[in-house]
This record gives C-alpha cells, sequence and structure tokens, in this order.
C-alpha cells in the first residue's frame, strides 16, 4: 500500500483555490442555465474571428476600401467600368444612337410626342416645333431629349427672328446642361445675335473684332445689322413694343450678355476670343476705358495664341492710358500704359501701330515729368525751399529735355545757395547748372503742349471701332 507524498502548503493553497474558482464559475453558470462548457468555448472563438478579419485586412491592404482604385472588395467591374461613359465630344464622333430609339425612359405616347415635334422642325413649322418642343422640354428636363429640346427651341426662335426669345433659349441650355453637345451652334447663333444688336454688319471690316475662325459664323440666314433702328436700340431704359427681333429693353445689354454666355461657356471654342474682342471694343467705342481695359486683360492673358493679341497689346495700352485722371490722382493706369506699350515693341516689331506707340510713350514720359513737377509746386505752396529744390534737381535729373526741367532750373537760380549748401551735392549741382535758360538740344519731347492740361494718348481715334 502506498502513500501519497505530503503536500507543501504552497501548493496546498493553490489546489483549494483552484477549487474555490471552478466552484463560483459552477454557481454562476448555474444561475444563468448555461453550460460552463460554453464560456471557455465562445471567448476563444470571438478572439480567432477578430484576428483573422485583421489578418483579412493586412492582406487585402487599404485599398479594399478605394473602389476607384479598381482592387479589392469593390473591384465590380458592372460598377467601376467606364467604357461607356463618354463626354459630349466623344459623344458627337461617335455619333451615338439616337436615345429616343434607345426606348428606355419613353412610352409610346413621348415617342410620338417627340417624332412630332422633329417633323414640325424638318417642315420649317417652326412656331408649331417651339411650342411641341416646350412641352417635350419640361417634360424630360433630365433626358437628352430635354437637352435637345432647349436647342431646337433656340433655333426655332432665330429662323422667325425673335432674337430675344432665341437668346434665353440658348441660355436655359447652357444653364440646364453645361456640358452640351450644341455648345458650338449656340455660340455661333449667340454671336450672330450679338453682332445684330450691336448695329455690326461686317466684324472682318475692323481688325478689332475680326473672327479668328475662317468658318463662316453662321449659314445664310445670318442676321444682319441695321444701324438706324431708332432711339430705342440706343437707349436702352426706352421700351421696344415694335420690333421683335430686339428685347423690350437694353438691347446692347443683352448683346453684352450673349458675348460673354459664349467665352463662359465655351472658352476653348473658335468664337470664344472674338466675343472677347467685340466686347472690349464696343466699351472702347462707348469710352468706358476701364472696362475695356478688363477685358483686354483677359484676351491678353487667357488667349495669348489668338490672332487679336496685337490689338489686345496696343488697344489695352491705349484704355490704360486714356483712363489716367491726371497729375493728381493716381499714377498705376501710366505705369501700366507705359509697360504694356514696351512690351507690344518688343513683342510685335513689324507692327503696323509702332510709329504711333513710339508717338505714346513719349506722351507718357511728358506725363511722368508733369507729375514729378507737381511736387515742386506741392513744397512752393508749403514754402520749404529745401524740399523745393531737392524736387527740382529730381525733375532736372530725370526729364532733362523737357519745359518742367526749364521751370526746375529756373526755380533753382532763384534759391539762395546757401540755405541748401548742407544737402550733399547740391552746390556741385548749382554750379553746374547753365546760365542761360536755353534748353538742351532738342529730343523727342519737342512737340510738347505748352498748357500745363494733363496729356492724352494721341492719333488713336482710327483704332475706335464701328467708326465713332
Amino acid at each position: 500500500m502506498t502513500h501519497d507524498a505530503p503536500r507543501s502548503p504552497n501548493k496546498r493553497n493553490e489546489h483549494m483555490t483552484r477549487r474555490t474558482q471552478l466552484c463560483r464559475t459552477e454557481s454562476v453558470t448555474a444561475d444563468r442555465g448555461h453550460d460552463p462548457s460554453t464560456v471557455s468555448v465562445v471567448l476563444p472563438c470571438a478572439a480567432k474571428f477578430v484576428l483573422l478579419a485583421l489578418c483579412f485586412l493586412a492582406t487585402t491592404g487599404c485599398r479594399s476600401l478605394r473602389p476607384s482604385d479598381g482592387e479589392g472588395l469593390f473591384a465590380r467591374k458592372d460598377l467601376l467600368n467606364t467604357d461607356n461613359i463618354r463626354g459630349p465630344l466623344e459623344r458627337a464622333f461617335y455619333e451615338e444612337e439616337d436615345p429616343l430609339q434607345q426606348g428606355q425612359k419613353f412610352s409610346a405616347a413621348g415617342r410620338k410626342q417627340v417624332e412630332l415635334a422633329r417633323k414640325q422642325f424638318d417642315d420649317r413649322d417652326y412656331r408649331a416645333a417651339a411650342a411641341s418642343y416646350k412641352k417635350i422640354a419640361d417634360k424630360y428636363a433630365e433626358s437628352s431629349i430635354g437637352e435637345e429640346a432647349w436647342f431646337r427651341i433656340g433655333e426655332c426662335h432665330f429662323a422667325m427672328k425673335e432674337y430675344p426669345k432665341a437668346q434665353d433659349a440658348y441660355d436655359k441650355l447652357f444653364e440646364s446642361y453645361p456640358s452640351t453637345k450644341h455648345v458650338a451652334q449656340a455660340s455661333q447663333r449667340m454671336f450672330a445675335i450679338a453682332r445684330t444688336w450691336l448695329e455690326v454688319a461686317d466684324p472682318e471690316t475692323h481688325s478689332q473684332i475680326k473672327t479668328v475662325s475662317d468658318a463662316k459664323v453662321i449659314d445664310d440666314d445670318q442676321p444682319t445689322a441695321n444701324a438706324n433702328k431708332g432711339l430705342t436700340a440706343r437707349y436702352g431704359l426706352l421700351p421696344n413694343f415694335l420690333d421683335e427681333t430686339r428685347p423690350l429693353f437694353d438691347t446692347k445689354g443683352r448683346a453684352l450678355n450673349a458675348l460673354k454666355a459664349i467665352w463662359l461657356n465655351d472658352p476653348t471654342g473658335p468664337l470664344a476670343d472674338d466675343a472677347l474682342m467685340l466686347t472690349a471694343s464696343y466699351h472702347l467705342r462707348q469710352r468706358d476705358f476701364i472696362e475695356a481695359d478688363r477685358y483686354f486683360e483677359i484676351l491678353r492673358d487667357e488667349y495669348p495664341d489668338s490672332p487679336h493679341l496685337e490689338k489686345a497689346f496696343v488697344l489695352g495700352a491705349h484704355v490704360k492710358q486714356m483712363s489716367y485722371q491726371g497729375p493728381y490722382y493716381d499714377g498705376t493706369a501710366l505705369v501700366a500704359a507705359e509697360n504694356l506699350k514696351e512690351r507690344s515693341l518688343s513683342l510685335f516689331p513689324g507692327s503696323e501701330d509702332r510709329q504711333q506707340i513710339k508717338t505714346d510713350l513719349n506722351q507718357i514720359h511728358l506725363e511722368n515729368a508733369q507729375r514729378k513737377w507737381k511736387d515742386v509746386e506741392l513744397w512752393q505752396k508749403k514754402g520749404n525751399s529745401v524740399s523745393v529744390a531737392i524736387a527740382c534737381r529730381g525733375v532736372i535729373e530725370e526729364f532733362p529735355q523737357t519745359r518742367y526741367a526749364d521751370r526746375a532750373r529756373q526755380e533753382l537760380r532763384r534759391i539762395d545757395p546757401r540755405s541748401v549748401s548742407h544737402l550733399p551735392g547740391m552746390s556741385d549741382f548749382l554750379s553746374s547748372l547753365p546760365s542761360s535758360t536755353a534748353r538742351p538740344a532738342a529730343g523727342p519731347e519737342s512737340s510738347e503742349p505748352t498748357s500745363d492740361r494733363p496729356v492724352k494718348s494721341v492719333g488713336l481715334r482710327r483704332f475706335l471701332p464701328f467708326g465713332s
């Protein structure tokens, strides 16, 4: 008979502890009606599931959450395939099937309605076609049939010479369908309407608005300008009740809106820079130099390859110079005009306007001298002889061949040399002045005016479009 070896106190305590814990577990599970083995099995299974999920995400990577990569959980070809997605230009190239023939969203009544409108348009029954297409546009606004409807509405009104309604239809087309495939045709129509309302019969006779596209702007039914449309065409506040070819109010303003719609909705089209040039030239004609400058600047910045670029520089410099208000105002416009004219000489050495640009640069030189002389007059009014001497010296050094330099020399001779002897180099400068008031050899400014009125750009009347 064998006996177990006596247990140590520590072993006995551990054994008693495990029995106590087991009893507590059995009592708890008995109270809850569960098998105690369930607890020991469920917890490890949950941990294994979490671990497997983490391993799966680690192996697949974060790309599984980005369906645009075409990988992972969302890599389904039917969701991510873009082969059937085409832009308006690509649709035009491939000549997509007529949406009406696809027949997915159109009932028999809808098909009949669209076919009737198309037949009316083909038969040149534009009044009836416009009414039919208006109903279609309201009913199928979310379909390409709605896009076709608004374009055809504009075409109908254009054919009937109801140009304000045509412009409204094209504006609605651009607003509702920004990527419309009819953008080129609609832009041509809008340009023709603007030319009519601005009374430009043949833009190619005016270099400022000559169309850069060699193709015809519009078909043979292109509207022509009528320069004698009465007071309502010239004064926008007077209502127009008799002429359906013009809007009720503000014919010129509506024409500018039509041009704006072209370069905003079709900025890469062949008429975008033409529309900008025509807009800038109109403001130049109205002597609204600030607005003209804004559009010339857009043309220079956004269309550096445009055939209008040379005129955008020449006329842009002209309007900047004309917007200069005089020596008592800010000279930023004058500086900008000088920079543009110098760039014009550099960029266009063969320009026919080269001599005119040089003449204008001489005028700008006189205007800068005039601004400098106003500083002398300011210090004269304040009675500060030292500041007068400094300002006179600046006029002589910067503009030696102008009459303002002669005035500065005369003023310096009246100043007591002892009052300015403390100024560095002033004594030597005074001693170097000629004894007589004779001017130096005549320079390019010898033809300067004798009055103190602000000098303006000259000889550019021939640039004004439409004949002013």
